[in-house]
Formats: C-alpha cells, structure tokens, sequence
C-alpha cells in the first residue's frame, strides 16, 4: 500500500478516475499503471493512506450528495481532486477524479477543475463567491463581451447588469446559487464596446475545500442569447399587434378592453366602445386590388391615431373592423363628440395607387357599465349598433339601445336549428389533404365540419361555431365530429387506403370539458384505431389560459398517443416559455401569413421565425392557405416541411376524398387531379430537386 504515497502516474494521461459502490469500496480504476490498479482495486477508500485519508474525511459530505472537491499532495505532485455522487437522492457510491496540475498550475489561484467543461468552448466559464464577486473567469469570455478575464476577475457581476435587471438582483444571485444546472437564468450585462447583451447562464452551487475549510462557490456556464431573445420579442409584438397597420390586434385589444372595465369599475367612471367598419371596403379591394386595400387600411390607422388620447386604445380586429377604448367619459355626449371627430377626420380622400377614394366609416357605439357589465355583451352591443348605422345609410354613427333584438332573434333562430342539427343529421365532414414539401407525399389530412342547412345550404364553422360554443352546443358537434372522423379512417383502411393522420380542430370549451380525454380515449378503444393516427389541434389561444390545466390534458393525451398540433400559430396571445412546457407535435402557420408571403416582408418574417423556433423545438411546421407556386417556393426554401391549401386540394367530401385519396395516396402529388376537381389550378410544385 506504500505505492499510494509514492503516486508517480506522469508516464499517462495526468487524469485518473476512481468508482465506489456504497461503502466507498473501489471498484474501478482507470488511467493508472498496471501496479497502481492492482493497489487501488477492491480496497475500501478509507483503508488507503495519506493523502487519501484527506478525502476519506469528505465522504460524509458526498453522501448526503453533496460534490466536493480538494488538492491532495502526492509523491510526484499536486493533484486535484473531485468527488461525485452518482445519485444526490440516496447514495449508490461516488466517482472520484484526480487531475495532475502542472507547475505554474499550482500557483495560478484561478486554475480550476472547470476544465472538464470543454465542450462548452463557445461559451464562457466563470465561477463566483455567493454575493456574486467573480473569482475565474475562462479566457472564451472576451469574444462574448469583450473583456479580457482580468478585468472582470473581483468585481461583482450586479455591477456589468443592466439597470432594469438589478432590481432583481436578489432573485439572480439565489437563481444562481440554485443547485439544479437544469434551468437556464437570463438577464443583460454590459458589453466592453458599450451597449447589452442578453445571456443564458446555467448554475451550480459547489462545496470545495481548501486547508481543511469549506468554501461554497458558483460555477455558471454562460452564452450570448441576444438573437434569439430580439427574435422573441419581435414574435411577441407581431403576435400582439396588426402587422399591416401597427396598431392591437384583436388579443391585445381584448385584454386592454378587460383592463380599461376594471379601471372604470374601480373609478365610478364610464367608457364607450366604439366598433367601426369601412363602408364597401369589398368594392374597393375587389376593383383595385388586395394592395390598394391595405394602403386604405394603413390610412385609416393613422388618421384614426391622429386624434386619440394617451389612454385610448385604437384596434384592428381584421378585415376592415376597427375598434376604439374611449375611457374615463362623463356620458354618451362626450362619445358623441369623438364619433363625430372620426367621421370629419375620415371624409378627406385617400389616392390609392394614383385612384382617388372616399371610405366612410359606419360606427356603433356602446356604453359601459350603461348597456352592459360584461366584455362579450359590449362587444355584441357595439357590433348591434355598427350594423344599425349601416341599415341607415352608412358614414355615421349610432348608440346601441335596447330595442335593437334584431340580431338577437336571428341567433335564437340559428340556436333553434342547431339544436336539432345533430338529430337531423345535417353535420357533413369535408377533408383537406397535406402535403410533404420534400417527398410530395399525402402525409396527413385535415377533417372539417360543415353544417348542411335544409334553407340556407351549406354553413361554414366560423358562422356556427362561435355560437355554438356560447349555447354549450360544441360539446355534442364536437363528439360527433370525433366519431364520423374515427369512423371514417376506419372505411378508408378497409378501403385498402394506406394509414394516414387526421387532423381535427377543438374548441376551447370543448377542450376544457372534465371528461374530454376519457371521450378521446372511449373513441379510439371504441373504432380500434391508432391513436397516433388522430392529431388534435388547439389554437394558439388555449396555451395563455389556465397553464396547469392544460399541461395535464396535453399529456393525458400524449400518453394516449394522440399528436398535438397548434392551430392559426402567430395570431394568438401566448408567451413563448409556454411551447417548451406543452407536448406538442406540430405549428400551423396561420393563413394570413401564408396569403401574400412573397409581397408582405411582416407576413414573411413572421412565417419565417415560426418556422425557425419550430426548427429549434424539433416541432412540424404545416403552413395553411398555400394556392400559389410562388408560396410553395418562399416555404420550401425556409424549411418549411408540410402544406395544406387550394394548390393541391379544396375540401372534399367523404365520397370525393375517398377517390382523391385512391388515386394520390400512394404517389407524389404534383398539381390537383382535374377530372376530380375541374377548376384546379395547372400550377405544378416546385421540383424537388430545384436548389433553394
């Protein structure tokens, strides 16, 4: 046992590794001379001599899983010294690493065992006391803020923070000291050239010793994360506001309006919801074209926004609807005068692409608390009104009053025929293909339900849908849809059509029912299918509302197999974080986006950064809406891997899928059938081989 002390191992590698079961005997060594493994092998930690004996006394540190390290003095020289747990919840041994320091080493105070870190070479080790003074510094940190490590080296990083970030500064250092290394901290520090950057550090709480004495000290990895948290916050921004005219968009609108009720609730004060709607604004777009349309649309924001107050808000819902949040009003007069400022602010021309054009507004107007207490009936009272104007004649303006049960008795019609739509039968699901841009194959299809009025023929969702989610009626049409969806896989495999996923779209109270994951699994178990052959998808708009609850039904449902896709992605009002926390499969690009991706730069560089995190995220990215060749090239070229849209397909009915599907299920598809669908376009994908 004297070859211990004698320890002279500079004829290898300088690094040694030691493994110990649970009563700290060896058993493993690597690295070591023939001799010196024979010594070490099945012999009990605490039965070697100094200078082991000093890490013997350690080892009740490392079994309460505690990571210690030291420098042990041996023969041919200084050695350092790490000993790991391999389990932190209960002791199943240790592994101890032993790294040769050489002469300079041994004086340089900032040499530290961080060097096994090597593959974080792009990065920047560092390592600090717990009131956050810095103590080492790898030399990797001048290309990421331009310092050299000496002049970062005893100072406190709270002094390199950015002044918004040192509020914080508390939760930082205990973030840091967090002993987890699994989730990342983010903050700005200033660079050397001026300016800050934003990193992403990952942390780790030590205990070394030094002399016999403990030390705690924090050892971070850190990098540059500055473009992917500017890509952030621009998808953030264009998720929140109308990339066409800059103002709110519908969520962001939404929200303000929630906020704005709150505030006057709270004040004893009212406020008008205006709800504005350009007159023939189709006419327009139909005889000079989508582009003239959208200068129209960007003239009437910014004469909407020369007028308002700070408090105000002005939105886009979409379309040619334009909504106003005027607060802290006395009555309906105070409206009134503002209403008759945007009628006078809008009678003024606008030349769209060298054709000179009047567009009027028609406005409807509701009061809060007034005519109502709550954001649904506001938002119905308002768009009431706007429509009365319209009955009368257009560029004006009118109150919403209770009389107007016009719209009222429509829906109680609408709501009476729905109600028996389900025992009549009148439900029919359309389907529409998607596509693999690489392989031009069917990989998927989207079901989508369609209601067969006996008086105004075939109704589409988004004119029942809302309506039916406010009667409660969703949850029956969307049973329904799920079991035609499941029965119909069911015919086209018995049909000999290859397996194929179909897509189905949920509402949000359908989602949130208590027992929709028990009626997913009753259908899959009830029409024997793969599960992996259903994708669900959700809208962007589900992941913001109760986090908990939705995390639990995504995965009760990923457990079931079922893939998860997120609908209309880019439009909603969700935070990022969110995509990480959720088992999804798949992002949908929203057709909006996809319409004029190859003319609109905000549309493109929304498509683009979706298609970018969902790349990142190892997610599918489908893009809706594709009709143009010219679409299809912009998507393949981004990495875009799948489509849907009139290019390839328009709904077909069960009876015309089923002999698309025969006829395009086995080989790729290059332009619509025409004998199937006579008006298809003869436009032909993008040849695979094409360099993009």
């Amino acid at each position: 046992m004297d070859q211990t002390t004698n320890f002279a191992l500079k004829d290898y590698s300088g690094a040694f590794i030691l493994v110990m079961d649970d009563q700290d005997t060896i058993t493993a060594a690597h690295g070591f001379s023939p001799q010196d493994h024979a010594a070490y092998y099945q012999n009990n930690l605490h039965q070697l001599p100094a200078p082991f004996t000093d890490v013997s006394q350690l080892m009740p540190n490392v079994h309460q899983g505690e990571t210690v390290s030291t420098t042990l003095n041996f023969a041919d020289g200084l050695y350092q010294v790490v000993v790991l747990p391999n389990r932190k919840d209960h002791y199943t041994g240790a592994t101890m690493m032993l790294l040769k320091l050489s002469e300079q080493q041994r004086h340089r105070e900032d040499y530290q065992h961080y060097q096994l870190f090597t593959e974080y070479s792009n990065d920047f080790l560092s390592k600090y006391t717990l009131d956050g003074q810095c103590t080492f510094m790898s030399a990797s940190v001048e290309r990421v803020l331009g310092y050299a490590p000496d002049e970062i080296r005893g100072q406190s990083v709270l002094d390199f923070l950015h002044p918004d970030d040192k509020k914080a500064r508390r939760k930082l250092i205990s973030q840091l000291i967090d002993d987890s290394f699994e989730t990342p901290v983010n903050y700005r520090i200033r660079h050397k050239e001026g300016g800050y950057i934003w990193l992403e550090t990952y942390s780790k709480c030590i205990t070394e010793y030094e002399n016999g004495q403990s030390v705690q000290q924090i050892v971070a990895v850190s990098r540059d994360v500055t473009e992917r948290k500017e890509t952030e916050e621009r998808l953030t921004y264009l998720a929140n506001y109308d990339s066409l005219t800059g103002l709110p968009n519908r969520a962001l609108f939404r929200d303000r309006l929630r906020r704005a009720m709150l505030r006057a609730q709270r004040n004893n004060r009212r406020l008008a919801l205006f709800f504005l709607d350009l007159d023939r604004f189709k006419n327009i777009n139909d005889s000079l074209g989508h582009h003239a349309g959208d200068q129209l649309l960007r003239g009437v924001a910014s004469r909407l926004e020369q007028f308002a107050r700070r408090n105000d808000t002005i939105a886009r819902l979409g379309g040619d609807e334009f909504t106003i949040i005027l607060e802290d009003i006395n009555n309906s007069d105070d409206a009134a005068i503002v209403a008759q400022k945007i009628l006078e602010v809008m009678a003024p021309s606008y030349i769209l692409d060298g054709h000179e054009v009047v567009a009027s507004p028609s406005i409807g107007i509701t009061l809060y608390p007034d005519d109502a207490t709550d954001m649904q009936s506001l938002l119905k009272n308002a768009d009431t009104a706007m429509y009365r104007s319209k009955e009368k004649g257009r560029n004006r303006y009118q109150f919403y009053t209770a009389d107007m049960n016009a719209k009222a008795y429509e829906h109680l019609i609408l709501e009476n025929a729905l109600r028996h739509a389900l025992d009549r039968e009148e439900f029919r699901l359309y389907f529409q293909p998607q596509i693999d841009l690489h392989t031009h194959g069917v990989i998927g299809i989207e079901a989508l339900v369609r209601w067969e009025h006996p008086e105004k023929g075939l109704i589409l969702p988004e004119q029942f849908v809302p309506f039916a989610e406010e009667t409660g009626l969703i949850h029956p049409i969307g049973q329904w849809v799920l079991h035609a969806a499941c029965k119909e896989l069911v015919r086209w495999q018995k049909a000999g059509i290859p397996p194929l996923r179909m897509a189905l779209n949920l509402s949000m109270r359908q989602f949130r029912q208590t027992k929709f994951v028990d009626m997913v699994r009753e259908a899959i178990q009830e029409y024997q299918i793969n599960p992996s052959l259903l994708e669900l998808e959700i809208t962007e708009s589900f992941l913001a509302h109760n986090v908990e609850q939705t995390a639990e039904t995504l995965h009760q449902l990923r457990d079931l197999g079922v893939h998860i896709s997120v609908d209309d992605f880019g439009t909603g009002y969700s935070s990022l974080s969110y995509l990480k926390k959720f088992p999804l499969n798949t992002l949908k690009i929203d057709k909006s986006f996809v319409k004029d991706i190859s003319t609109d730069p905000d549309g493109a560089t929304i498509a683009e950064a979706i298609i970018a995190l969902g790349q990142s995220l190892r997610l599918h990215v489908i893009a809706e809406g594709v009709e143009t060749q010219e679409q299809v090239f912009f998507l393949r070229s981004r990495g875009c891997d799948r489509v849907q849209g009139f290019l390839f397909s328009r709904p077909l009915s069960s009876t015309e899928a089923m002999a698309w599907l025969k006829k395009n299920r086995s080989r790729p598809i290059l332009n619509e059938q025409r004998d199937l669908w006579p008006e298809a376009s003869t436009l032909r994908l993008v040849p695979r081989s094409l360099s993009v």
